[in-house]
């Protein structure tokens, strides 16, 4: 067991996107038995639980495209977007278990929102069966440009000498549980401002209106290397490729800070383990298609893989996580 930041302990499971980027033998070793015969003749069904056009949307649907040859009548993407994701698993938990539903699962739905929510509508590890983790993104702390602090301990010191406000793309998001895991660290004070979606907070980061935001790669990157934004710490295990000259949270002192906003496919419960391998079979072939690939790689997502057992060990780690972190800062969503 490896030690949780907040001293309690944290599955060795937690994810590390170098012991996740499979080659394509394991996955295909895996993938051997399996058959597309062992679904039923119909398309598969993938739900994402948010609005069209963001990074988990984009990959599902790339996915889609590339698995469609090896399922017997390819996949469809439906959106449906609401209370953070919850929507989505109700109508995905309800759904066929026959190999025809798939959930995208995301950091918020499948980690965070069982601690979150009351009563999100859904039992995370009882409901689903784990298929494959698919991708993540890397995310980066960034600050208004005018910002007093050049690095993250000169931060921690001004939010400790006066009030700071941080922005998320909405409650239970990465952008919202990563500075609130900050806070369980060091202690500090910061205050959360939500909006709709991480294209407002950007806004509002580059007027000044903000002072920090902690948002994926992707949309974030474009307003760093324009300099509109200060990028101060990347929030993973290893540095980000994309921006070699920004260190880890790790190298300025603050271990514990590693956050990637992840993705995979669940199915209903119940779901035969043959359909399982199958879906499994699909995706894992699609995950290793070159053009796949090189588009993920434009949208700064690694594609990832494995088993279902490996998607199951890393959402149990990611709802233990996150539920610690919820309990400790009190964090309720309305």
């Amino acid at each position: 067991m490896t030690q949780h930041p907040s001293g309690a302990s944290r599955p060795a499971t937690g994810l590390r996107l170098a012991r996740f980027a499979f080659g394509l033998a394991a996955l295909l070793a895996w993938a051997g038995p399996a058959s597309a015969a062992d679904l039923p003749d119909r398309p598969v069904r993938i739900i994402v639980p948010f609005t069209p056009g963001g990074t988990s949307d984009i990959v599902a649907r790339l996915l889609a495209e590339a698995a469609g040859p090896h399922l017997p009548r390819g996949a469809v993407v439906e959106n449906r977007g609401g209370a953070g994701g919850n929507i989505g698993m109700v109508e995905a938990a309800r759904g066929a278990a026959d190999g025809t539903t798939l959930i995208q699962c995301a950091f918020g739905p499948c980690g965070a929102n069982p601690a979150l929510y009351a009563n999100p509508g859904y039992d995370l590890l009882n409901d689903f069966a784990p298929v494959i983790l698919t991708g993540a993104v890397r995310n980066v702390m960034t600050v208004r440009r005018d910002l007093p602090a050049r690095n993250v301990q000169e931060f921690i010191a001004l939010a400790r000498s006066q009030p700071l406000t941080f922005a998320s793309s909405g409650v239970g998001a990465s952008n919202h549980l990563g500075p609130e895991l900050l806070r369980s660290i060091t202690g500090i004070e910061m205050t959360h401002v939500p909006y709709r979606g991480s294209g407002p907070a950007i806004t509002d980061l580059v007027a000044g209106r903000v002072d920090v935001f902690f948002d994926n790669l992707p949309s974030i990157l474009p307003h760093i290397r324009g300099g509109t934004v200060r990028a101060m710490a990347a929030v993973s295990d290893t540095r980000i490729p994309e921006l070699p000259d920004v260190p880890t949270f790790a190298e300025q002192g603050v271990p514990g800070m590693a956050i990637d906003s992840w993705f995979g496919f669940m199915a209903p419960a119940r779901t035969p383990p043959a359909a399982i391998a199958a879906l499994n079979t699909a995706f894992g072939r699609a995950l290793q298609d070159p053009t796949v690939r090189a588009r993920m790689a434009e949208l700064g997502a690694t594609p990832l893989g494995g088993t279902p057992d490996q998607m199951g060990a890393h959402v149990r780690a990611e709802a233990a996580r996150w539920a610690e972190v919820v309990r400790k800062q009190g964090i309720r969503a309305e």
